[in-house]
């Protein structure tokens, strides 16, 4: 339900708030809500708790407004509440090529526009955004809105607009008079906050479904798909040396860890969320946990260590960081490390990123300035890391050595950084992430509960190498 004066010191802001705002930007808000007043309404559930416009919510108290646009959810979910705040801002991210108008007004204020009188370019880019739009509006309401000057031209909102119209619903509008319409242009152009998924819920035995396949096999062992690493196939395989030992951390399925074993290769795997199905094998974990401190305690660190697409399957910075100083505490001094992950090319390939979903007929994807999206499957959320260069080549020098290199074997929307590993991280960071990854939740309130094992194997065989 739509309220034209709810009052703002009713509402609440929700606990995850997932957008952060700097003081320049903030000032920026203030002086457009002045300048214009609460053009887009805000987004609240039953109880006043702010699903979307936080950073509005505060602008506009802060300018003494006590009264504000307001439309509250019923019945709303927690996904969804996530949801809205991707899609209440990415309303603002229009494309360019939407060529929007409505019937033209000369009067300042909110209007409902018939979906009938709503023209522009259907075949505009942005579908899935629209799609997901949509979604919401045949599930909530009109929540959202736009802003039009007086002869018609929808100068913000251009994609909410557009799902209106295709979903027959009528598009809440602000006009604006025609002398704003440049003025409203320049304010509609900015970003007002950045997207931060680290406060978002995380259930981190979801990331194993964020990782890329590796090899597959059909009936038997024997018969591959065809769905194979061009990493391994490429990179890995070919520059194994006799006799070396390999570790591959995070291993996935562990087809090619079986594979390779079959072949006489000395390669172990470890994978903390290896599936049987849609269940957690714990089972297998620890299997693969014995294997590996029994060899780290018998034999020392590994000549090879592989990190094949976990970078990309990481829910916050400090997983990144505790994977990334596992490889380099498992690798012997000289050995060499290998990994991997997604490439980040330009934002507009993410901000209008869609996929089919077994749930929902489209995800909206949002990246964050880590370079985080969330993503939902069965009704949960899990995240991807899309590392720049730039990222890339930070993790290369910080946890292989100076000479690390970053190259793109699998084509530019894979990358790998890989080594001579060339210095020793200190043994409290160390311990650190080996407390981190094998303590891992896994669900029903489970863990991995191997830390305790995997530091006492850990300095077994660091003192190997010193005996």
């Amino acid at each position: 339900m739509f309220y034209m004066n709810y009052p703002i010191a009713a509402l609440k802001p929700a606990p995850y708030n997932p957008r952060k705002i700097d003081e320049q930007a903030f000032l920026a808000l203030q002086q457009s809500i002045k300048t214009l007043g609460m053009v887009k309404p805000i987004i609240a559930g039953e109880d006043g708790t702010i699903v979307a416009g936080h950073q509005r919510s505060r602008a506009a108290m802060a300018v003494g407004v006590e009264h504000a646009p307001v439309f509250v959810v019923k019945e709303l979910n927690k996904l969804d509440e996530i949801r809205f705040n991707q899609l209440h801002n990415g309303t603002d991210l229009d494309t360019g090529d939407e060529s929007v108008r409505v019937p033209p007004c000369d009067q300042v204020g909110y209007y409902d526009v018939p979906h009938q009188s709503i023209k522009g370019n259907l075949k505009a880019k942005g579908k899935g955004l629209r799609a997901a739009i949509i979604e919401l509006i045949t599930s909530y309401g009109p929540w959202g809105g736009v802003v039009a000057a007086a002869d018609g031209e929808v100068l913000s909102g251009a994609q909410y607009a557009l799902a209106c119209k295709l979903a027959h619903l009528p598009c809440r509008t602000f006009y604006v008079p025609q002398s704003e319409a440049a003025r409203v242009r320049a304010i509609f152009n900015k970003q007002y906050g950045q997207f931060y998924y680290e406060n978002l819920p995380k259930l981190t035995y979801m990331q194993t479904f964020a990782q890329l396949h590796r090899l597959r096999a059909g009936k038997s062992e024997r018969t591959p798909k065809g769905i194979v690493s061009p990493n391994y196939e490429n990179v890995y395989i070919p520059n194994f040396r006799p006799g070396e030992r390999i570790l591959d951390f995070g291993c996935g399925q562990g087809d090619y860890v079986r594979l390779l074993q079959g072949r006489g290769i000395r390669i172990w795997g470890m994978e903390f969320f290896y599936r049987a199905a849609q269940q957690i094998n714990t089972q297998a974990v620890h299997m693969m946990a014995d294997s590996l401190f029994q060899t780290l305690r018998t034999h020392g660190r590994f000549d090879t260590v592989i990190c094949e697409y976990v970078l990309n399957s990481t829910d916050r910075l400090a997983a990144e960081q505790a994977v990334m100083t596992c490889l380099n505490a498992f690798c012997k001094p000289g050995g060499r490390i290998y990994a991997s992950g997604r490439q980040y090319l330009d934002n507009t390939d993410y901000v209008d990123h869609t996929r089919q979903q077994a749930n929902t007929q489209y995800q909206i994807s949002f990246l964050d300035p880590n370079g985080y999206t969330g993503k939902i499957r069965g009704g949960r959320w899990y995240y991807q890391k899309y590392h720049t260069d730039a990222m890339a080549m930070d993790l290369a020098q910080t946890y292989i050595g100076k000479d690390a290199r970053l190259t793109k074997p699998a084509g530019d929307h894979l990358f790998m950084i890989s080594g001579v590993k060339q210095h020793e991280l200190a043994e409290a960071d160390v311990i650190r992430a080996l407390e981190y990854e094998f303590n891992l939740t896994w669900p029903n309130d489970m863990t991995v509960n191997r830390h305790r094992e995997a530091t006492q194997a850990w300095r077994a065989a660091v003192a190997l190498e010193r005996a």
